[in-house]
């Protein structure tokens, strides 16, 4: 009888610890990317939402791409009202692509050594 009063005071002991490693786990298999990019003049863009609207990391990505390439091909910025806002804009959009950039590279090596590890174990 003491033996399974033993087991069971450890395990309730050890379940708090077992819980917050099962979140930090669960935390760190989400995506690496980071939540928000600022610039030193405080203009902040939102990845994970754009992550979120888009599906993907790498659909935010491509969309992020599309919106500046947009602005690009129709002469940048100078062709603004607002010309300090549109470039404010665009900077931080470009600091986001580079985020996202890093993150779906990051992604798709650590699913590229997942595939490995599952192809060894076979």
């Amino acid at each position: 009888m003491k033996a399974i009063l033993g087991r069971a005071n450890r395990t309730l002991v050890l379940a708090p610890g077992m819980f917050a490693t099962l979140l930090l786990a669960a935390n760190s298999a989400e995506c690496a990317c980071p939540e928000y990019v600022s610039l030193p003049s405080g203009t902040v863009f939102n990845i994970a939402g754009l992550i979120r609207d888009a599906g993907s990391p790498d659909g935010a990505l491509r969309k992020a791409r599309s919106a500046v390439a947009q602005i690009s091909a129709h002469g940048g910025c100078p062709q603004s009202e607002e010309l300090a806002v549109c470039e404010e804009t665009l900077a931080v959009a470009r600091k986001a692509i580079v985020a996202l950039e890093a993150c779906v590279s990051s992604d798709s090596l650590s699913e590229s050594l997942r595939k490995k590890e599952r192809a060894a174990v076979k």
